[in-house]
Formats: C-alpha cells, sequence, structure tokens
C-alpha cells in the first residue's frame, strides 16, 4: 500500500496538488493502478516543474515493479531537480528492490544527515540494506541511529532487535522491545518472545500471543524457535 510522504511542510500554495497526490494514491491503493498512474502522469504534464508529482509517479510505478519505467524517470527527474531528496530517496527504494542494496545504501546514504522523516527513513532503510548483505555490525550502527531518532517508531525497534537476538544479545534485544509490545504487534511479541527465552527467561506466553494473532507469520518462523533452543542446549553443555 502506497502512502502520502509529510517529509517536507506544505504550503498554502500547495495545499490543491497534495490533495489531488492523496486522491491518487487512494485510487492506486484501491487497485486502479492504470487509472492512477495516468492521473499521476497528467499532473506532471499539468506542472512539470514540481519534483513531487515525478515522485508520486515513481513510487506507484515502484510498487508494480514496472522498473525500467521507473529508472527512466527517475533518472530523468534527478536531472531535472538534483537536490529533491524525495526523489533520490525514490532511486535508493528502486535499487533496494531490485536487490542492489550497495547502490542503494550510496543513494539512502545521501539523506541521512536530514533531520526529518525522510532522514528517519532514509537510516533505517540503510540498516536493511547492511542486513541483507549481511554485515550486521553496520546494520545494528544504522538501525539504533533511526531508533535513536524515532524511538517511537515499531519498524527500527523491531530491526534492531532482530540484529541484536541475531549476536547473541538476547537481554537487550528485549528491552529494546519491550515498550513496543503495547502496539500489539504479532513481528513484536514474537521477537520479544524470542529474546526473552535466549535470555534463559519464559518467553512462551508472547510466542503463544505471536501466534494467535499472525499464524502463518509464526508457522514461517518457527525454525528461529529451534535455533534457539538448540543454542541453550549447546550452551547448557559447554557450561558444563
Amino acid at each position: 500500500m502506497l502512502k502520502d510522504n509529510k517529509h517536507s511542510n506544505t504550503s498554502k500554495k500547495s495545499q490543491a496538488p497534495k490533495k489531488s497526490k492523496q486522491n491518487m494514491i487512494a485510487q492506486f491503493n484501491h487497485g486502479d493502478h492504470d487509472g492512477a498512474i495516468h492521473a499521476a502522469i497528467a499532473a506532471i504534464d499539468d506542472n512539470p516543474k514540481d519534483p513531487k508529482r515525478y515522485a508520486t509517479l515513481a513510487t506507484m510505478l515502484i510498487a508494480i515493479n514496472a522498473y525500467d519505467e521507473a529508472t527512466q524517470l527517475l533518472m530523468q527527474a534527478i536531472g531535472l531537480f538534483p537536490e529533491d531528496g524525495e526523489l533520490v530517496y525514490n532511486f535508493g527504494l528502486l535499487q533496494f528492490r531490485q536487490e542492489n542494496w550497495q547502490l542503494a545504501i550510496q543513494y539512502f546514504q545521501q539523506l541521512t544527515k536530514n533531520q526529518d522523516n525522510l532522514g528517519q527513513d532514509a537510516t533505517y532503510m540503510v540498516a536493511l540494506s547492511y542486513q541483507h548483505l549481511e554485515q550486521p555490525q553496520k546494520a545494528l550502527a544504522f538501525a539504533l541511529t533511526a531508533h535513536e531518532a524515532a524511538p517511537h517508531r515499531l519498524d527500527a525497534a523491531l530491526l534492531t532487535a532482530e540484529l541484536l537476538l541475531g549476536m547473541g544479545a538476547f537481554q537487550q534485544a528485549a528491552d529494546m522491545l519491550e515498550p513496543q509490545l503495547r502496539t500489539k504487534n504479532a513481528q513484536a511479541f514474537f521477537t520479544y518472545g524470542m529474546a526473552l527465552t535466549g535470555a534463559g527467561q519464559d518467553g512462551s506466553k508472547y510466542l503463544d500471543d505471536a501466534k494467535r494473532l499472525d499464524p502463518d507469520s509464526y508457522d514461517q518462523k518457527a525454525n528461529q524457535v529451534r535455533d534457539i533452543a538448540g543454542y541453550l542446549l549447546h550452551k547448557e553443555s559447554s557450561d558444563d
């Protein structure tokens, strides 16, 4: 589902295009992809000097995996508006979706110094890219930065906790996620339950909650439960 990114303040002068953008996104999210894309193209034709209109169309193209079209559009748009952060972010997202993790990092890192939602999103995406590159220490550094910038965000807290879990820092992972339990999120319950179990505590209640809320996802992650159990058995044997 597409979201109306609110990375920048909107003046009264630009409120009409924003409303049009919201309508296009709603149309896209309700399944009328062709209609929404045509409306986004018409919006660019109506005002080709507004970079946000290119970003809206690019987001739609990326969402339907039209990567060649998105690449052509974003290269043209960045050529016209090289300083527009949302276009740079979208190009990073385009590379990420195509599993070009290193190239994605190059684009996201251009935005990580921004003290706004766009900067937070970019920092999180750098962490996620490093995780895919199997560089957990770098991923953790950026995930922690994203979490510290926005402690309320579930995605950054979850990613940080998952990376800590993978490093065997079970108690730290549990401490990271405990404030997020109020979200009643299945993944938060699962990861918290795993962290408690790894720390030698009883995490079964939270694992049960995760299974109740999202049984399909739980079944897919069942091997992680076995991995933790195996780790604890190995640890006990080593301690003996």
